[in-house]
């Protein structure tokens, strides 16, 4: 085990193991717990055994796929990708949060009152009574911080996802980054999917591919990803940017996320609109984060 953890300066605790690329912070009362972080592994062994247990079934679109049978954290994958109605996508894009709540939450019902796991960007928070955390969000997923928030524990947040052009996963959209805040860190990670595919727009600026030319095993080989996005016409940006304004209030109404942030080639929104005008979240700070995404 020792091999997949490496205990940083600070007290947290990274992970690599297999596809799982992990920070894990795990804090009592302002005090690093990295025996307690490290003491996750086993569970992280564990769910992806049961993941990948199902995989022919979770790499199926949700409108097609039939998950009734699914239990565990295959089936909260496949849960939070039919929560946000949109049939193309497959219970794998839920992957990487389920992954980090599972995490989450064990760490939290062991002990700590500050337990944060980033799970390659996607990240899962559990904040006890009183406790806040600062947590910077990237206008570019290739590029620096654009702002930094402050989440407390009565917010309600759990997990904050952020998907678009440059990150991990493949991208249907033109968004630089779309992030989420969500109650649970799967519902996040669907929705940031979801909302960032949903920016796509036709235009010779917009450069796409079939996902299976660049990633033949991807579980959405068959469609359409953008591999890149030129410099865009400024009508082209408020046009992706109200289909993500409109895709994002709609998930709102679902309850599906509390806040998301977006953006396209340096132009943002926030959603909902309130927390533009300061209200919601506090945000605006410039020191350093303790975590980004």
């Amino acid at each position: 085990m020792s091999e997949f953890l490496r205990t940083l300066p600070d007290g947290r605790v990274f992970v690599d193991y297999g596809p799982v690329s992990m920070v894990i912070t795990a804090r009592r009362q302002g005090t690093p717990l990295p025996e307690l972080a490290e003491a996750a592994f086993p569970l992280i062994e564990a769910s992806l055994a049961e993941i990948a247990g199902e995989l022919p079934r979770l790499r199926l679109p949700s409108g097609a796929g039939d998950f009734s049978q699914l239990e565990g954290l295959p089936r909260v994958m496949a849960e939070a990708v039919l929560s946000a109605g949109e049939e193309s996508l497959t219970p794998m894009a839920a992957v990487a949060g389920t992954l980090a709540d599972a995490v989450a939450d064990w760490l939290f019902a062991n002990g700590a009152d500050v337990a944060v796991v980033n799970n390659g960007g996607d990240v899962a928070l559990r904040l006890g009574p009183g406790q806040q955390l600062r947590m910077g969000i990237l206008p570019e997923l290739e590029g620096g911080l654009s702002q930094v928030v402050t989440l407390r524990a009565e917010d309600g947040i759990g997990g904050v996802c952020t998907s678009g052009l440059g990150g991990r996963s493949l991208t249907r959209g033109i968004a630089s980054a779309v992030s989420v805040f969500s109650r649970r860190c799967a519902v996040a990670d669907a929705c940031a999917t979801h909302i960032a595919n949903c920016s796509y727009l036709s235009s010779p600026r917009v450069h796409t591919c079939l996902a299976g030319d660049l990633e033949p095993e991807s579980d959405i080989a068959g469609l359409t990803i953008v591999r890149q996005v030129d410099p865009l016409e400024e009508a082209e940006i408020r046009q992706g940017l109200e289909q993500i304004r409109q895709e994002a209030r709609r998930q709102y109404e679902r309850g599906n996320l509390l806040y998301a942030a977006a953006d396209i080639q340096g132009r943002n929104i926030w959603v909902p609109k309130a927390l533009e005008r300061g209200t919601g979240l506090r945000k605006g700070e410039r020191n350093p984060p303790e975590e980004g995404t």
